[in-house]
C-alpha cells in the first residue's frame, strides 16, 4: 500500500510540474481513491489485478510525460532516472528467485527491489536540490 500511495504522488507531482496545478491536485485525489479502491477489491476479493496496475502504470507514464510536455524547471531528466529506477525495480520483484540464484545467493530480488525503490526518492531530492525555474526567452 505504501508503495502504490508514494508512486501515485510522484506521477500527481510531474502532472503538476508538466501539465498544470488543477489537473495534477485533481489526479493525486483521483489515484488515490483508485488505490484504496483497488485495496478493498484485493481484500475481499482476494484479486490482485488492480494492484498490480500500479506496477506498471507509472513505468509507461512518467516517461511519457517527460517526453511529451515541455519542463518548467531545469534538471527534469531526473525524472528518466527515478522511471528506470523503478521500472528496475519491478523487474528485480518479478525475478526474485533467478536474481538470488545468478548471484550465487547473496542477495535477493527483492531486496534489490527495496534498494531501487529507495534510489527513486534520492534521484527526485537531487533533482529538487539542483533545479531552479526555467525562463522562458522570446526571440
Amino acid at each position: 500500500m505504501q508503495v502504490m500511495v508514494s508512486i501515485v504522488s510522484l506521477l500527481s507531482n510531474l502532472v503538476i510540474e508538466r501539465v498544470d496545478e488543477r489537473t495534477g491536485i485533481t489526479c493525486l485525489f483521483s489515484l488515490l481513491t483508485f488505490v484504496l479502491v483497488s485495496i478493498v477489491c484485493e481484500r475481499i476479493f482476494d484479486d490482485l489485478r488492480l494492484c498490480m496496475m500500479f506496477s506498471v502504470f507509472p513505468t509507461i507514464v512518467i516517461p511519457a510525460l517527460v517526453f511529451l510536455f515541455r519542463p518548467k524547471y531545469t534538471h527534469s531528466r531526473f525524472w528518466y532516472f527515478a522511471a528506470a529506477f523503478y521500472l528496475l525495480s519491478r523487474i528485480e520483484a518479478l525475478a526474485d528467485m533467478k536474481v538470488y540464484s545468478v548471484n550465487k545467493y547473496a542477495i535477493s530480488g527483492h531486496s534489490l527491489e527495496h534498494l531501487c525503490l529507495a534510489m527513486v526518492p534520492l534521484v527526485l531530492s537531487i533533482m529538487l536540490w539542483l533545479r531552479s525555474i526555467r525562463i522562458a526567452r522570446d526571440y
